[in-house]
């Protein structure tokens, strides 16, 4: 199916943009087995602790720190996160604050092939575009710092703006900042209820990316980004990768 008049692409991060480079294994798993490799108890993890630790990262925190700077925010932010699990052991934080960066900070993830080919024939035809993403706050320092954020007029994280996915708001609001009415913007990600069924009901065009799928593409769902410039009858960015 192919979608005219479109004007603007929001995307998600997670699973759309990048994944974990560590395997299966989440953030949360990868501290956890960090921990008790090195002997230290502590509490069960919980997803919302990342958003607890992260959350003064866009204030205090910077890609264009210094290496003394970007230690100091790094041993503060260990420290949060050995609080936030009751860390016991006797262990300072901050002798591993470098190791807890590497697990938790943008360097635990990795850009998927197809993406910065397809932002970069997106951008180069004339099309707004930002990130929507249920996150933490600081995710334009992630996208900074896995070499994303030049291609994105706005990064939109669900704890910087007080609504998530699959709420009409964080739509809206992405629509707003984009200057683009909800009927001429395509939003992409790989969670059926959280991005197809919510950007719809927010009045915008949705497709989901499934890119371990077997079956052929539908019109309500893509394999790679590859695919998404003929989608919006812009010339295919690679051959073969948008049949």
């Amino acid at each position: 199916m192919l979608m005219r008049g479109i004007e603007a692409v929001t995307l998600d991060f997670f699973n759309t943009l990048v994944r974990h480079n560590r395997g299966d294994g989440g953030r949360g798993a990868q501290v956890m087995e960090y921990l008790r490799a090195r002997g230290l108890e502590s509490d069960p993890w919980d997803h919302q602790i990342l958003y607890d630790v992260f959350e003064p990262h866009g204030r205090e925190y910077s890609p264009a720190f210094g290496p003394i700077e970007r230690q100091r925010y790094l041993v503060r932010l260990a420290g949060r996160l050995f609080q936030a699990l009751n860390v016991r052991g006797g262990v300072a934080a901050a002798d591993h604050a470098a190791s807890i960066w590497e697990l938790i900070g943008p360097h635990s993830l990795e850009v998927f092939p197809d993406v910065r080919i397809t932002l970069e024939h997106l951008r180069a035809a004339g099309l707004r575009l930002a990130v929507v993403s249920n996150w933490q706050c600081g995710l334009g320092h992630f996208c900074e710092e896995l070499g994303l954020r030049l291609f994105f007029d706005e990064v939109i994280a669900s704890a910087e703006t007080g609504c998530a996915k699959p709420q009409r708001e964080i739509f809206l609001g992405a629509c707003r900042r984009l200057d683009v009415a909800p009927d001429r913007v395509l939003h992409v990600g790989d969670t059926p209820e959280d991005d197809l069924d919510g950007a719809r009901n927010a009045g915008l065009h949705a497709l989901l990316i499934r890119r371990d799928a077997l079956d052929s593409p539908a019109d309500w769902w893509i394999r790679s980004l590859e695919q998404l410039p003929a989608r919006l009858e812009i010339p295919s960015v690679a051959h073969g990768t948008s049949r």
